[in-house]
């Protein structure tokens, strides 16, 4: 099922309120564990600059910023201005002497200068995007020689017979739970749909590998429900046998 973009923005405006919550009881939390993994994987230190695309109610920018410290900025960039609001009030309630910034805006056409970050985070976001390509793309430009781009997106188990067990709940009962938690008909058939017809780990590292990143890989978490796609921007680029730093 193929939804147009406005559609998808019509389904994350009418479900903005109760996002974490429901996504909290749907993954027992584990989500909040995977997102954890990948800031650990993006090394991020004090005072790194950070942007997290498509950061919806902000919780990987709450995790950011208590990695970065209270010295250095946390954007968050994301296209829906109703996930955004409820990321102001979380993020006021929680972390409200951090410093952060969440913006509207396309991932498509990031609206910042080549090279201006040491890492950029995507948590379950990439599939919504129409241009995956040029996302990246876009990630690449932004980021810091030696900067790491890092992206948390749900998948398709491998394992046989978790693979049957795991498919009956996230096709079939994973919906009715989303309709009765929001009310919403379209928000989790759209999640099912988007993630069963989503790349596979592989062809989202060549995907990395091509747009120019290095040591691109993936690490499968819990069975392979989820998992954390990485790669580094290189120190050194060729051009016209001219090496520039």
């Amino acid at each position: 099922m193929k939804i147009e973009s406005s559609n998808v923005e019509n389904i994350f405006t009418s479900i903005a309120e109760k996002y974490d919550i429901l996504n909290t009881v749907l993954t027992l939390n584990i989500d909040s564990i995977w997102r954890k993994k990948a800031i650990d994987i993006s090394n991020i230190e004090n005072n790194s600059k950070v942007l997290d695309l498509c950061c919806g109610t902000g919780k990987m920018v709450y995790y950011e910023c208590k990695k970065v410290g209270k010295d250095a900025e946390v954007i968050g960039l994301d296209f829906n201005e109703a996930m955004l609001d409820t990321g102001y009030k979380h993020l006021n309630k929680s972390i409200n002497d951090y410093k952060y910034k969440l913006i509207k805006g396309d991932v498509q056409a990031l609206p910042f200068s080549d090279h201006s970050f040491d890492c950029v985070t995507i948590a379950f976001g990439l599939r919504n995007i129409v241009n995956k390509t040029k996302a990246l793309s876009e990630i690449y430009r932004v980021l810091k020689p030696g900067g790491k781009a890092v992206c948390l997106e749900l998948s398709t188990p491998q394992l046989p017979i978790f693979k049957q067990i795991y498919g009956l709940y996230f096709n079939n009962i994973l919906p009715v739970i989303g309709y009765l938690g929001t009310g919403s008909k379209n928000a989790y058939s759209y999640l099912r749909d988007s993630v069963n017809n989503f790349m596979t780990k592989p062809e989202l590292r060549y995907m990395f590998k091509a747009t120019g990143f290095y040591d691109a890989n993936y690490k499968s978490l819990s069975a392979g429900i989820a998992s954390i796609h990485y790669g580094t921007k290189p120190m050194i680029k060729k051009s016209n046998n001219i090496t520039i730093t």
